[in-house]
């Protein structure tokens, strides 16, 4: 009895080596085919949807990690849907392209009248902290360039450029009016 319970644990032992090692090749291979999946489309990935290229880069960091500790079935678990993910990345990315248009017309016809809105603004703020004020003033004759630049890309076929500089003028006027609002609403009063 003693000699079959040493057998069978060798035994046991000998298969979970071997499992080990088979499990090693097909972890290895499902990181590698996810890496170049994701290698095909990252550059453009990078500029329509870089918060899916994060979260996909995370799982194979993950993967890798686990292969690194020897964790051979974790590693293969995670990294075999990373192709899926990266198709999934495609079809986002064809989307974000077609969406595009839309939010830049609709941006070119909203950005003059946002930007006449802020300098508005900034004009009845004379009550307002000299500091703020003078700061508001600048982020305000800035804002008429920047909108320049995103023209200048919208004409040079570049949407995505065109669009997140144009989106980035709405940020600006949202924070020249947040550091003006208190002292406005004061004078109003």
């Amino acid at each position: 009895m003693k000699k079959l319970t040493i057998a069978l644990c060798c035994l046991t032992l000998g298969l979970v080596l071997a499992g080990c090692g088979m499990g090693k090749v097909p972890a290895q291979a499902a990181i590698t085919a996810g890496e170049q999946a994701l290698a095909a489309v990252k550059d453009e990935a990078v500029k329509y949807v870089p918060d899916q290229v994060a979260a996909i880069e995370k799982v194979l960091a993950d993967a890798k990690a686990a292969f690194d500790k020897g964790d051979y079935t974790a590693a293969l678990t995670t990294a075999k849907d990373v192709p899926a993910k990266v198709k999934d990345l495609a079809t986002a990315i064809e989307a974000k392209k077609a969406e595009l248009p839309a939010t830049w017309e609709g941006l070119a016809k909203a950005m003059p009248a946002v930007i006449a809105e802020a300098k508005t603004f900034v004009a009845k703020a004379k009550g307002a902290d000299k500091a703020a004020l003078e700061t508001a003033k600048t982020d305000v004759k800035g804002l008429d360039a920047t909108w320049a630049k995103a023209q200048e890309a919208f004409k040079a076929g570049n949407l995505i450029d065109a669009v997140t500089t144009a989106a980035g003028i709405k940020d600006k006027v949202e924070q020249i009016k947040a550091s003006l609002a208190p002292k406005v609403a004061e004078k109003g009063k």
